[in-house]
């Protein structure tokens, strides 16, 4: 019975951990029509097409003579990160893109853990097999129009994440010593039964 109670005790313990981790999230929607993900996944329909794709540039420009590449990135953390309220959806997503440098400059920050990046709206051609880049996919833009600049990142330390790290410390530190007692009475009483 000890063996089955620790074992629900920490099946408790790990789904309360979950639950409160999880929580519900509005479905973000790119501004994009396609998006970077209707890029991947049907990249056949807009091979060769003029498109323009809205992102928030991430990393830096990567400048190769007259040209430059950027990352637009299109989910749910382009316009603000979590702490800010962006929900907790999805992963990262964008668009390598392959502009001229001049153009690229106009980008003054990009998106990094201490910032979040200027969002940028591009208009090119979208190649769903790049001949020019190694058969990657990319979009060769003409046009680059800064939406919203971008800013320093206000990562403050939120007081109910520090209450939640010590409930859960609390619970784990209580759940091992119950395991331990638990074990401990079990040797005791096998011993008693030996003799």
């Amino acid at each position: 019975m000890t063996r089955r109670l620790r074992h629900l005790a920490a099946a408790a313990f790990a789904l309360t951990g979950l639950l409160i981790v999880t929580s519900p999230a509005s479905a973000f929607e790119s501004p994009n029509n396609p998006s970077s993900g209707g890029l991947v996944e049907e990249p056949k329909s807009w091979d060769g097409k003029t498109i323009r794709f809205e992102g928030e540039a991430v990393g830096e420009a990567m400048v190769r003579g007259e040209s430059a590449w950027l990352h637009l990135n299109d989910d749910a953390y382009m316009y603000k990160n979590v702490e800010e309220g962006a929900p907790l959806e999805g992963y990262n997503a964008g668009m390598p893109v392959w502009l001229p440098a001049k153009l690229a400059r106009r980008v003054r920050v990009f998106g990094d853990y201490k910032h979040e990046g200027d969002v940028v709206r591009v208009t090119g051609i979208f190649h769903a097999a790049c001949g020019e880049h190694g058969g990657d996919m990319d979009i060769h833009a003409r046009e680059l129009e800064v939406v919203l600049p971008g800013r320093a990142v206000a990562d403050p330390v939120v007081p109910w994440k520090l209450d939640l790290a010590l409930v859960l410390t609390v619970g784990a530190v209580s759940a091992i010593a119950f395991d331990r007692s638990a074990r401990r009475r079990e040797r005791v009483g096998n011993a008693r039964t030996r003799r």
